[in-house]
C-alpha cells in the first residue's frame, strides 16, 4: 500500500502559556520527588493534569493554545482522567516504615 501524505492542519495553536503554566506545576512536583516527598510529588503531578483538563474545558480553541490535541471532550476526559487516576494511586499506596 502507498504511504499517504498527511493533510495539512486547519489551525496551529501557538499560544504556549496554559501549556506552560501546566509544565510548571510539573515541574514544582519534579522539585518535591527530588528532595523525597514522592506523595506530595505525585499529588502535584495530578494537579497538573486536572488543571489541564479544566483549562482545556474552559478556555476557547485559540487561547487553549499547545494543550489542544484531540477534540475537546478527549483531551478533558483524558487529562482528568489521567490526573484523578494518579491521585487516587499516590492517595492509596501505604507509606514506607
Amino acid at each position: 500500500m502507498p504511504a499517504r501524505r498527511d493533510k495539512p492542519a486547519d489551525f496551529y495553536p501557538s499560544n504556549p502559556w496554559p501549556l506552560l503554566l501546566v509544565l510548571t506545576a510539573v515541574a514544582v512536583g519534579a522539585g518535591y520527588a527530588a528532595f523525597g516527598h514522592w506523595r506530595r510529588a505525585s499529588l502535584m503531578v495530578a494537579g497538573a493534569l486536572v488543571l489541564a483538563g479544566l483549562l482545556r474545558l474552559v478556555l476557547p480553541r485559540d487561547l487553549a493554545g499547545l494543550l489542544v490535541l484531540r477534540r475537546k471532550w478527549i483531551d478533558v476526559t483524558v487529562f482528568t482522567v489521567l490526573g484523578l487516576a494518579t491521585a487516587a494511586v499516590s492517595l492509596f499506596v501505604p507509606p514506607s516504615t
